[in-house]
């Protein structure tokens, strides 16, 4: 029998008066289990008094599905939002999501749109990367040399990469993303880059990049949650828990560049394979956003979830800004401007490509994904050694015994002595 509001109210002051369940539920002469229906509803901030809804399962994804609505600009089926929600671990029934999606269009189309939210993961949706500071390993010549890491990783699965390098340019952030969609299976719906300081990309080549391997390149930003967006005009929000981390737990210096690239393998895989981080789809420390039940695991386990939304990738690496090709000789040695380079033995005979930056010899194969496979300095080279022919002196120089400058460019009576006969 329903409890009248004069009742509902002398159960929750009971309650109040004895904090004790069973002694509110003597005092208000009623069952214990009512008390403690009551008092969990107003804990939870539902009404207690008059109709009220009990929670369905589907709350926890009426943000998302906001979401798809809003960005669809209400177009998405209620079937491909029921097909989405079930590979984000929903068990309930088919009914309930498309009356949720009805819901959402008649919000979105009356006016009250999805703005100033952070986008919420799903499976396939982006892929962010970022750079942190890296260890100290020797360079070419032998000094002391500071790397940067790049990470990557899929927001939902929590699948990490980590890579050193050693510069971030955009050949180097191109092999970088190109091993790691390799490494993925397949590439998400978006590529999310923080961004530069002027609030664009860093990298302007990189929406070619991107349309190499299907995706979009946007700028993302944490969501700060002020009235104003809290961010710059077509910048993508996302919640700070869903931030790529750029820190690793490494030395501060290794012994060689070969040895801090295996050191963040075993990063990945044992960062990849923690079990209970993000179990059962929420945060085993209670921070961040609330997340989707179900899926739980490791980052592999959930990434074989996410690659049923993954697209495929091309065959063949985006290979511009690489350099030029060069074949493998069967010593192990590749040529580049009339000298001889080491790589390692194992690609003889492959084609690589090798290109010139900063006085060094960068050679890239792919293996399995872009990789640098060797970092040479480039010696310097005189001018009229055996091989290379000195700089061919200027006509007028040699007729007036000294350098040609602009400004004597009319002087033309110099220029016709018997010197230059």
């Amino acid at each position: 029998m329903k409890k009248s509001d004069k009742e509902i109210i002398e159960i929750l002051v009971a309650y109040d008066t004895t904090e004790c369940v069973h002694s509110a539920a003597r005092l208000a002469g009623c069952d214990p289990k009512t008390v403690r229906r009551y008092v969990a509803a107003r804990d939870a901030g539902r009404p207690v008094i008059g109709p009220s809804r009990r929670s369905r399962e589907i709350d926890a994804h009426v943000e998302k599905i906001e979401e798809w609505v809003d960005r669809s600009e209400g177009h998405i089926s209620a079937a491909r939002a029921y097909e989405r929600l079930v590979r984000m671990g929903y068990a309930g029934s088919e009914r309930t999501a498309r009356r949720v999606v009805a819901e959402a269009k008649a919000r979105w189309r009356a006016g009250d749109r999805r703005t100033y939210r952070p986008w919420i993961a799903e499976p396939g949706l982006w892929l962010q990367y970022d750079w942190g500071e890296g260890p100290v390993v020797p360079g070419p010549r032998g000094e002391r040399r500071r790397t940067v890491l790049f990470s990557a990783w899929l927001a939902w699965s929590r699948f990490r990469v980590v890579i050193p390098c050693q510069d971030r340019g955009l050949p180097t952030l191109v092999c970088c993303l190109d091993t790691t969609l390799r490494a993925l299976g397949g590439a998400p719906t978006y590529l999310l880059a923080r961004p530069h300081t002027d609030g664009r990309i860093r990298y302007p080549d990189l929406v070619a990049v991107g349309a190499h391997y299907g995706l979009q390149v946007r700028v993302c930003a944490p969501y700060t949650g002020e009235p104003d967006g809290g961010g710059r005009a077509g910048e993508v929000r996302i919640a700070p828990a869903d931030l790529v981390p750029v820190a690793a737990e490494l030395r501060r210096e290794y012994l060689s560049f070969g040895e801090l690239r295996e050191t963040c393998g075993k990063f990945c895989e044992w960062s990849n394979s923690r079990q209970g981080e993000w179990a059962g789809g929420r945060r085993a420390d209670g921070g961040g956003e609330a997340r989707y039940e179900g899926a739980g695991g490791t980052p592999y386990d959930r990434l074989a979830v996410e690659r049923e939304r993954l697209h495929a990738l091309p065959t063949a690496p985006y290979t511009a800004g690489l350099g030029r090709t060069a074949t493998v000789g069967a010593g192990g040695t590749v040529t580049y401007d009339r000298r001889s380079y080491a790589v390692p033995r194992a690609l003889a005979g492959s084609r690589v490509w090798v290109r010139a930056e900063r006085g060094e010899l960068v050679v890239v194969a792919d293996l399995a994904g872009l990789t640098e496979v060797a970092r040479h300095r480039i010696p310097f080279r005189v001018y009229g050694e055996p091989g290379r022919p000195g700089p061919r002196r200027d006509r007028r120089a040699v007729a007036t015994g000294g350098p040609w400058r602009p400004e004597n460019r009319g002087d033309r009576r110099t220029a016709g002595t018997s010197g230059d006969r």
